[in-house]
C-alpha cells in the first residue's frame, strides 16, 4: 500500500510540473523475445529463450521543454530489460539508465547535452546496419560492441574456450554509451551533422575518451565517419589485462544506399590498441547489408568479417552472416525468422535458427 501510494504521488506530482512548465514527456519502448536453437563456431548448441533477437527490449523517457527564444531544455532517460527473466538491464550489473541519461540545451547553433550518451560510432553503425540495433545477431554489432549475453568475453581470443568465446562478448572494444559525457551536436546544414563527445576518466589511472563524428543524409545516400581515441583503462579490453592497455583508436566509415529495389550498406571498422608491455595489436571489421521488401515484410542480410592481428603472432579470423525475413503485422508489430552462420578460425562451424516477435510502442 505504501508503495502504491507513493507511486500515486509521484504520478500526480508529474502531471502537475508538466502542467507548470509546459513540459512535453513521451514515453517510448520495445519488447523484444525469441526462441530457437544457438550454435556458435566451436561452442556447444544450446536451445534456450532469450531477450532480444532484432532490437534490445527498453524503455525510453523524453522530454522537452520550450524555453523561449529559441532555446529548448531537454532529457533523456533510457533503461534496458530483459524480457525472457523480465530483469532489469541487458545483463547482471547494467545501469539502471543503461541506455541513456542525460539532460542538455538546444539552440539555433546545437545541442549540448551531459550525462551518459550513446556514442556517435554506434548510432552511425545502425544508421548503416541492415540488421539495425540487433545486438544477438547482427554481424557488424556482435563484432564490435559489447552485448548482452556473456558481455565482456573474447570474441577474437585463440587461447579462450569456446564457452566463453560467446558472440555476445563482442570484442569488448567500447560499450554502446559513455559515461560521465560531455556531448555536442551540430545543426543539419546540407545533409551534414556534425557530433562530438568527450568524456574525462574521473579515476586515477583511467584515460579520458574522445570523439568526433560526421554522418551525412540526402534522400537516399547515408554517409558515416566517426574517430574514437580511448585512455589507458578507459576500454574494456577482449584480450590482455585492463593495466596494460594504454591507448586505443578507432575508426569508423560506412555508408548505405537505397535503391527502388533494396537498401545496401557497407562499413569499415579498424580498432588500434597499444599495451605498455605487451604485444600492440589491430582488429579490422568489413560488414555487408541489404534489405529487400519482400511482401508485408522484408529480407534482411548481413555478413562481418573480423581479423586480429597482433604485432607479433598469427592472425584471428571470425566470419559471421545473418539472414533473417521479417514479417510486420502492423507498424508497431513484427515477427521474424533468422539463420546464422558464424565460423571462427578453424573451429567447426556453427549454425542458429530461431523465430522471434517484436512490439514498439
Amino acid at each position: 500500500m505504501k508503495k502504491a501510494a507513493v507511486l500515486a504521488t509521484l504520478g500526480v506530482a508529474l502531471l502537475a510540473a508538466q502542467a507548470h512548465a509546459q513540459t512535453s514527456v513521451t514515453v517510448s519502448g520495445t519488447v523484444d523475445a525469441y526462441a530457437g536453437s544457438m550454435h556458435l563456431g566451436g561452442a556447444t548448441r544450446q536451445n534456450r529463450v532469450e531477450s532480444g533477437g532484432l532490437s534490445t527490449p527498453q524503455i525510453n523517457f523524453d522530454g522537452v521543454e520550450d524555453l523561449g527564444g529559441g532555446m529548448k531544455a531537454e532529457f533523456a532517460l533510457g533503461m534496458f530489460l530483459r524480457t525472457d527473466t523480465g530483469a532489469g538491464g541487458r545483463f547482471d550489473n547494467d545501469p539502471l539508465f543503461g541506455r541513456r541519461a542525460f539532460a542538455g540545451l538546444k539552440t539555433d547553433w546545437g545541442t549540448v547535452r551531459l550525462g551518459r550518451q550513446t556514442s556517435n560510432s554506434f548510432l552511425n553503425m545502425l544508421r548503416t546496419n541492415s540488421l539495425g540495433d540487433s545486438a544477438a545477431f547482427s554481424p557488424v554489432f556482435l563484432h564490435t560492441f559489447r552485448n548482452a549475453i556473456g558481455q565482456g568475453a573474447q570474441f577474437l581470443s585463440p587461447g579462450a574456450p569456446p564457452a566463453s568465446r560467446t558472440l555476445t562478448g563482442a570484442l569488448g572494444t567500447t560499450d554502446s554509451a559513455w559515461n560521465n559525457a560531455l556531448g555536442y551536436v551540430s545543426p543539419t546544414a546540407g545533409g551534414v551533422t556534425v557530433s562530438a563527445l568527450y568524456a574525462p576518466g574521473e579515476v586515477a589511472g583511467v584515460g579520458n575518451r574522445k570523439e568526433l563524428s560526421v554522418f551525412y543524409a540526402n534522400g537516399p545516400l547515408n554517409l558515416a565517419l566517426a574517430v574514437d581515441r580511448f585512455g589507458a583503462g578507459a576500454v574494456p579490453p577482449s584480450g590482455p589485462a585492463a593495466a596494460a592497455l594504454q591507448s586505443q583508436t578507432s575508426v569508423q566509415v560506412s555508408g548505405a544506399y537505397a535503391f527502388d529495389f533494396a537498401r545496401v550498406s557497407a562499413g569499415y571498422f579498424n580498432h588500434k590498441r597499444d599495451y605498455a608491455s605487451v604485444v600492440d595489436d589491430r582488429i579490422s571489421t568489413v560488414h555487408l547489408g541489404a534489405s529487400l521488401p519482400v511482401g508485408p515484410g522484408a529480407l534482411l542480410l548481413q555478413t562481418a568479417h573480423s581479423r586480429q592481428s597482433p604485432s607479433v603472432g598469427s592472425t584471428t579470423k571470425r566470419t559471421t552472416t545473418t539472414l533473417a525475413y521479417d514479417y510486420n503485422f502492423s507498424r508497431r508489430t513484427d515477427a521474424y525468422v533468422l539463420y546464422m552462420n558464424d565460423r571462427f578460425a578453424s573451429l567447426a562451424s556453427g549454425n542458429s535458427l530461431v523465430v522471434g516477435i517484436r512490439h514498439r510502442f
